[in-house]
């Protein structure tokens, strides 16, 4: 009688096969996770530059259609990772029109799409896909 303690390569090759499987079905879902953790990364920023440029127009009266840069908001903002945004001296990251602020902050050098956030509404965690969305280049 012999005593096979060893793996036959059909056994390997399922096990192979199945992890393939797996992985096909894994890695889309872990790119939408990545790809929500940016967006909301990016969407904390926005209202960060947002309270930022009301606590400005607190101190200093604004126009009804102000525009305001990074360097007049610096003082106001901390916290955010400024190497992570195209943020030059003559940016401008936040414009009042119509008594609402429309905030605009480019990732600097990484692809990520342009996302655009309904100013009617905050999206919430579970509504984010319906109410934003991505133009990939």
């Amino acid at each position: 009688m012999k005593n096979n303690k060893g793996v036959t390569l059909v056994e390997l090759l399922i096990v192979i096969v199945v992890m393939g499987i797996i992985a096909a079905f894994a890695v889309p879902s872990v790119q939408t996770i990545v790809s929500n953790t940016r967006k909301s990364a990016v969407y904390a920023d926005a209202l960060a530059v947002e309270q930022a440029a009301d606590l400005y127009c607190a101190d200093v009266l604004c126009a009804s259609d102000e525009s305001l840069d990074w360097q007049t908001l610096g003082t106001y903002l901390d916290g955010i990772d400024t190497t992570y945004y195209d943020l030059e001296d003559a940016t401008v990251i936040a414009v009042l029109s119509s008594g609402s602020w429309q905030i605009t902050l480019e990732v600097d050098g990484v692809n990520t799409g342009d996302w655009e956030f309904d100013a009617a509404a905050t999206p919430s965690e579970t509504t984010r896909d319906a109410s934003v969305h991505a133009d990939d280049d």
